[in-house]
Order: structure tokens, then C-alpha cells, then sequence
């Protein structure tokens, strides 16, 4: 087992986690990227500073990995590339709109990098995982028919890896509920609380 430390927003560490991580594995089969911050929305809004750190730790630390993982992939012409999004980044909603905002930025770089290394064999999986019963989420109120336990969002990511699926939503339902909120016409969804 290998053990690399890192603060992600120190983006000069990225090529060192991955050359630690080659010296030891000297080949990729599946890197998953899950790292991240739930913010306070009211303190995004009020400190730009705060909001500045949670897009710096929620897209730019998350796309800079994935560029030096995904850049040794290529070369290798192969592997699975893994990233944890967020249903939270389908929609810009008021409750969330700095984190949806940074885990849209990831999602909509996925996207781009699934088309780029499709042609060389490797697979990029965007998971949009809805609550999660994690430490991230302790202290929030939650409904407890939408959340599920961090083993059963395990199970569905790596069912999504084996079966080389390019975006699922963890749990399945989110689809639909992310389907709903997609499709609010804009002068509904401004008068919500979502």
C-alpha cells in the first residue's frame, strides 16, 4: 500500500503523488479522484475569500489532478479515470450555487476530457452522488429517504468503473430528481428554496 500526503490546493504536489504512486504500481488501472469541501453558502456570499477557497478546492485542485493523472494515461493508452462531481452541479441553485458552480466546472471538464482520451483507450467516469452519509454531511438535515450510506455509494462507483459508464448519478434516483431540476423552467426555480 502507498501513502502519499498532500494538501490538493498545493498543485505543485500533484506530479510528485503521481510519480510516488508509479514508482510503486509502475501502471494505472483505475484512479479515482474523490476530494472536496461542502461550504457554508452564506459565507461564500459574504467573504470572498471563503468562496475563493472553495472553488480552488472544489474544481481548480480537482481539474489539475485529473490533467497530470489523465496526461500519463494517455501515454499508457489505457486505465479508468474517476472523478466524484455532484448532483450539485447540474443546476445553479441558491441553497448551493458556489459548490454546484465548481463541481459543474469539473463535470463539464470531464466531459471534454472523456472525448479527448476515448481515442487512446481510457475511460473517464463522472459520479454525481446525491447525500451521502459521510462526515461532509454530518450536521446537515438531510431527508433520510434521499441518503444513502457510504457503502452503498461505494458499490455504485465501482459498478460504474467496471461497467465503463460515462456519467452516473449515485444513487440511480437522482436521475430523475436531477432530471425534475433540470428542467424547471428558470422564473420557477429563482422562487424556491432548492
Amino acid at each position: 500500500m502507498i501513502l502519499f500526503k498532500m494538501d490538493v490546493n498545493d498543485l505543485d504536489t500533484h506530479p510528485e503523488m503521481l510519480n510516488a504512486c508509479l514508482r510503486e504500481l509502475h501502471h494505472i488501472d483505475v484512479a479515482l479522484v474523490a476530494h472536496g469541501t461542502l461550504p457554508d453558502q452564506t459565507k461564500c456570499e459574504n467573504d470572498v475569500g471563503v468562496l475563493l477557497d472553495t472553488f480552488a478546492t472544489n474544481a481548480v485542485s480537482t481539474i489539475m489532478l485529473l490533467s497530470v493523472i489523465a496526461n500519463h494515461l494517455e501515454i499508457q493508452c489505457s486505465g479508468t479515470l474517476a472523478v466524484i462531481s455532484s448532483v450539485a452541479g447540474d443546476r445553479g441553485r441558491q441553497s448551493n450555487y458556489v459548490y454546484g458552480a465548481a463541481k459543474a466546472a469539473v463535470s463539464t471538464f470531464c466531459e471534454g476530457l472523456r472525448a479527448r482520451l476515448y481515442k487512446v483507450g481510457v475511460h473517464v467516469v463522472t459520479i454525481k452522488p446525491g447525500f451521502v452519509s459521510t462526515p461532509m454531511t454530518a450536521g446537515l438535515d438531510l431527508p433520510k429517504k434521499l441518503t444513502v450510506s457510504p457503502e452503498r455509494a461505494g458499490q455504485a462507483i465501482r459498478r460504474a468503473i467496471e461497467r465503463k459508464m460515462n456519467v452516473v448519478y449515485v444513487p440511480g434516483f437522482w436521475w430523475w430528481i436531477m432530471l425534475i431540476i433540470r428542467s424547471m423552467p428558470h422564473d420557477i426555480l429563482k422562487r424556491t428554496r432548492l
